[in-house]
């Protein structure tokens, strides 16, 4: 036996009925038709069933504690983020490299930390040019300076280092020294 065919006809959908009568008018450039556009839509979307009104407001408080179950997922992973560690390559001192959690204003190891807390410390090792030949101007600079232009003070600097810190002399001699230069 053949399906009994409804005889009520069928309501069209609002946004259909919307679509239909805006039509021709999307491509017109006024702003009356702009605005007529905008008032057959608005009143597709005013005319909805209160079943469908009930539907898209679930669907906007599904939305809305989707949107706030994402914002607590990024405040706890923000809380509780993984300790960072700060690395430095094998044979460098950490005195120094600036310590980064100093750099934001969060070290909590203070004067125990194992990085300098001194900001000046990235601007002490200027970068030399790998590509240029410093040989020659520091042996021009060793040229000029000459003997004759040394000063009392600069004299005595270079005595002490070529004869060693007379202070740490003693006038005792060791009994094995003796003994050695003796036979």
């Amino acid at each position: 036996m053949p399906p009994k065919k409804d005889n009520a006809p069928k309501k069209p959908n609002a946004a259909k009925v919307a679509e239909d009568k805006t039509f021709g008018m999307k491509n017109k450039k006024g702003s009356t038709a702009k605005k007529q556009i905008a008032q057959i839509q608005a009143s597709a979307a005013s005319a909805k069933t209160p079943e469908q009104k009930r539907k898209d407001a679930e669907k906007a408080q599904r939305e809305k504690e989707k949107l706030a179950s994402e914002q607590a997922k990024r405040e706890t992973a923000e809380l509780f983020k993984p300790v960072q560690v700060q690395k430095v390559p094998f044979g460098v001192d950490p005195k120094t490299v600036l310590c980064m959690f100093f750099k934001q204003g969060n070290c909590e190891k203070g004067k125990k930390c194992k990085f300098s807390h001194d900001p000046a410390v990235e601007r002490k090792g200027e970068k030399r040019n790998l590509y240029q030949d410093t040989r020659e101007k520091e042996e021009e600079e060793r040229k000029k300076d000459d003997m004759a232009e040394w000063d009392e003070e600069k004299l005595r600097q270079v005595v002490t280092s070529k004869h060693g810190n007379p202070k740490t002399t003693t006038d005792k001699v060791c009994k094995y020294f003796i003994e050695a230069v003796e036979n």
